[in-house]
């Protein structure tokens, strides 16, 4: 399992690598960082075609081997990649969370992790199993692990991206310790 992010702050979306498949900004950016994890994976020479399965999750009909998890914010594009499930998000610090915190967040879960960390958490969960209520779902630490409410998942959080909170989800490969950073021009023409 690799996990890759892009800072993208100041670059042009048109001279991403390969389009996005929606018309959010950053989607072009988080295919073509995509690409670059799977070239640097399994030495991909293309992207394979994507398609939308019914719980609206991406993947590749033609690679069904190869998973992965896409994520965008802000000047910042995250791609997770493995040969099992994986579920990854990436969430700017913008401030909004301290307002959100006491309405989303357990008293436990405000002692535990601040709420940019949960919520990325609880995105990357949803993004691994497609189940549950991002509201409701629970998370914990104890010693130092984080206890995700989903049995069996295994889930960590990463403070690699500047101003951002990140976190990676899944069930059967370990998660990387660390993200790899790409250069914003490696994603670009």
């Amino acid at each position: 399992m690799l996990i890759l992010y892009s800072d993208t702050r100041g670059l042009d979306e048109g001279r991403a690598l390969c389009r996005g498949r929606s018309r959010a900004p950053g989607s072009a950016f988080a295919y073509s960082l995509l690409f670059r994890a799977l070239e640097l994976w399994q030495g991909a020479r293309e992207l394979p075609e994507a398609a939308i399965d019914a719980r609206g999750k991406p993947f590749f009909p033609e690679r069904p081997d190869w998973h992965f998890s896409l994520s965008h914010t802000r000047g910042f594009v995250l791609a997770a990649v493995s040969a099992s499930p994986v579920g990854a998000d990436v969430q700017l610090r913008d401030g909004r969370g301290e307002r959100l915190a006491e309405r989303l967040m357990s008293e436990k879960e405000r002692e535990d992790f601040d709420f940019y960390e949960l919520w990325s958490l609880r995105e990357s969960l949803y993004k691994l199993t497609g189940e549950g209520s991002l509201r409701d779902m629970r998370f914990e630490r104890r010693g130092g692990l984080i206890v995700p409410p989903k049995a069996g998942a295994f889930c960590r959080v990463y403070a690699d991206i500047p101003g951002c909170a990140a976190a990676a989800a899944s069930c059967a490969e370990p998660l990387p310790e660390r993200l790899i950073r790409v250069e914003g021009e490696k994603i670009c023409t």
